[in-house]
């Protein structure tokens, strides 16, 4: 079975986010494995973002839940068609091309569950987003990279979406991409940690 996690650009960059419609477990142990395509890796700042989103959530969990492997190199980390995938092979976030959802849709992550919780997720990304980096100064009218990756960490994580208007799982982000001054469903969060046995 697999669920999903999306991120919409709407007009004054504000953002509309999609998830799962079945809530499931997290992960069976932490940290997880996961790559990024060659086209994201090789993008300007989209190293520094990625392991901002990444630090975000390690920070909040107080330990290690990724293991950053690098650019990845193998086939389609998905069977099937990338909007409605059988399983997912590979943990990557990557640039979806040609995109196979709305055009406002700048971010998407695919988990696949089975009783025992996450086997797999992928992230995938618009390649046609304006995105801006870092904190996005002086960039209003542009979508955060840093924060599509951390929304989307989060879904990968096995977050759903809240109503709390101040945290990043919301389905609308303010623009900006400092992180400083979201917040998270810490129970929730803390239950998908503490239910993993960490190798």
């Amino acid at each position: 079975m697999y669920c999903q996690g999306r991120l919409a650009a709407l007009s004054v960059v504000l953002c509309l986010l999609s998830a799962c419609g079945a809530s499931h477990s997290g992960w069976n142990s932490f940290p997880v494995a996961i790559y990024a395509d060659q086209s994201l890796a090789s993008a300007p700042n989209f190293e520094s973002d990625f392991q901002d989103a990444l630090n975000f959530w390690e920070q909040k969990a107080g330990k290690q839940l990724f293991s950053y492997q690098g650019v990845y190199t193998g086939s389609t980390p998905y069977v099937g068609s990338p909007s409605s995938p059988s399983s997912v092979t590979n943990n990557v976030v990557f640039l979806q091309n040609p995109w196979p959802f709305a055009s406002d849709i700048v971010g998407q992550t695919m988990v696949t569950t089975s009783n025992a919780g996450i086997q797999g997720a992928m992230i995938m990304i618009n390649p046609n987003t304006d995105f801006c980096p870092g904190d996005c100064t002086g960039q209003p009218t542009m979508t955060s990279q840093r924060k599509v990756l951390a929304h989307e960490l989060g879904h990968f994580i096995g977050l759903q979406h809240v109503t709390d208007p101040t945290n990043l799982m919301y389905p609308t982000s303010l623009p900006g991409g400092s992180l400083a001054n979201v917040t998270i469903d810490e129970a929730t969060f803390q239950s998908l940690i503490t239910a993993a046995v960490n190798n």
